[in-house]
């Protein structure tokens, strides 16, 4: 069996001689990943059995992307090597809270390097193999029957890990509070089972539009949440324009224009999940009292 291995490195002159080395091992297929941007479309077309990343990359931070794994229902036990040249255990310390499984210092043997390897991802195999069926169930537990994104409870405890990152490390998130209009006018010319159609095809549609990083969640009825990391009020602002643009170009139910409102807001300090959600509530009442702008900042 061949295991796909991810190197997060982009300084080219570090770990020349690792990446030689994995790359002569016969069970080990490594690929080098220098952007964001090339994971997230990596991590969609393949799948990968162990996340290696180098302290020392230039642009790509890869404690910030162990932090962005650990928020992915389908990539969280994924094993993350953190290879560091640090001595510095406050820093080695604030790694392994982020996710990091374990931290291998500068200088190590490739042979040692390579059985941990191994050892993870053995170890990797045989959970998701327990979990099966855990996984699934806890699937169900976190999905929205209806439209089969994330439901309530499931962005609750989101919004609550972001909120104590927020406290801890000013980790900026924003929440896009949207909701889908005419729902009863829908219902009324189409009947029940066409607005449950709609609900379904538009949340299918939007959360294949967000970020990889970006969490959708139904809040209740025809009320979404986008949970966006990382992500401050103005950005997450230029995010709903861009999505509404696109939305506003999709068809979803024939002879009739669907529209959406937005809400958009960003953590504060002292907020809960209630005093933040509440406010981008009330920045989607706003939109909805005024006509002429559908999105709302607050």
């Amino acid at each position: 069996m061949k295991y796909n291995i991810v190197l997060i490195n982009d300084n080219k002159k570090e770990l020349e001689t690792l990446v030689d080395f994995f790359n002569k091992a016969h069970d080990i297929d490594l690929e080098i990943i220098t952007t964001q941007k090339y994971f997230e479309e990596y991590i969609k077309e393949n799948h990968i059995h162990l996340i290696l990343a180098n302290e020392r990359c230039l642009e790509l931070d890869p404690l910030t992307l162990c932090q962005h794994i650990r928020s992915l229902i389908e990539l969280n036990f994924l094993p993350f090597l953190y290879l560091t040249k640090t001595d510095d255990l406050k820093n080695i310390h604030n790694a392994y809270e982020i996710g990091v499984n374990e931290c291998i210092r500068a200088p190590f043997s490739l042979d040692e390097l390579l059985l941990k390897v191994h050892r993870h991802v053995i170890n990797y195999e045989a959970l998701k193999k327990c979990l099966g069926q855990n996984e699934r169930l806890a699937f169900v537990v976190a999905t929205d029957q209806l439209t089969k994104v994330s439901n309530r409870m499931h962005l609750q405890t989101l919004l609550t890990q972001a909120m104590c990152e927020y406290d801890r490390y000013d980790n900026l998130f924003s929440i896009i509070y949207f909701r889908i209009g005419d729902m009863q006018k829908i219902n009324s010319i189409f009947g029940f089972l066409k607005g449950d159609k709609l609900l379904r095809d538009v949340a299918q549609y939007i959360s294949k539009e967000i970020r990889v990083s970006d969490v959708i969640a139904r809040w209740g009825g025809s009320d979404f949440i986008i949970l966006t990391p990382n992500t401050s009020l103005q950005a997450a602002k230029i995010l709903a324009e861009k999505l509404d643009i696109k939305f506003r170009k999709k068809s979803f139910l024939q002879f009739l224009t669907t529209h959406i409102n937005y809400g958009i807001t960003q953590v504060a300090k002292g907020d809960n999940i209630y005093t933040l959600t509440d406010r981008a509530k009330k920045a989607l009442q706003i939109s909805l009292q005024n006509h002429s702008i559908n999105i709302v900042t607050i």
